[in-house]
């Protein structure tokens, strides 16, 4: 009887935790709620923002804490139709420290397709391998079109050793 009493208060911490709008959950009250999801089909995905092999997405005026995969440096992309208003863009990568990380940018922009639209690097950076940054971009001069999906996205991108 106790154990079905115990199962029923962990159901109920796990419903009030998915419901409320702190960000700040436990790793336990998110492992519960993702075994719950199997049987609430309305539950979101926890991973919004991350699209596989497609890199995290950011959209403009937000920040997102971002892994760093080992072996690898990461590129901040922006779409290749925003044009001459990426130029605008202010956009900052700080470590866990509060320190910036520098960004680089070269002065030829290839681009390349993913999920079917055109993207390319506006800037890149490197972070010690399993560090977390926090990478946002700004649009202070609002130079990006209205009807433009405001976001970029920050993609891992391979380094061979010499």
């Amino acid at each position: 009887m106790k154990l079905i009493w115990m199962t029923v208060a962990a159901a109920l911490a796990v419903a009030v935790a998915g419901c409320s709008d702190d960000k700040s959950t436990t790793a336990a009250s998110a492992s519960s709620a993702a075994s719950e999801s199997s049987s609430v089909s309305a539950m979101p995905a926890a991973t919004e923002n991350e699209e596989p092999g497609s890199g995290m997405r950011i959209p403009l005026g937000e920040t997102k804490k971002v892994p760093i995969p080992a072996d690898a440096v990461m590129d901040i992309k922006v779409p290749v139709d925003w044009g001459a208003g990426t130029m605008s863009l202010r956009c900052t990568v700080t470590d866990s420290t509060g320190r910036n990380e520098d960004l680089r940018s070269t002065d030829i922009k290839k681009p390349e397709t993913i999920d079917g639209k055109q993207w390319m690097t506006l800037w890149t950076f490197s972070s010690p391998a399993g560090a977390e940054v926090t990478v946002g971009c700004k649009d202070p001069e609002s130079k990006i079109a209205a009807g433009a999906d405001p976001a970029i996205r920050v993609v891992p991108r391979g380094i061979t050793p010499h």
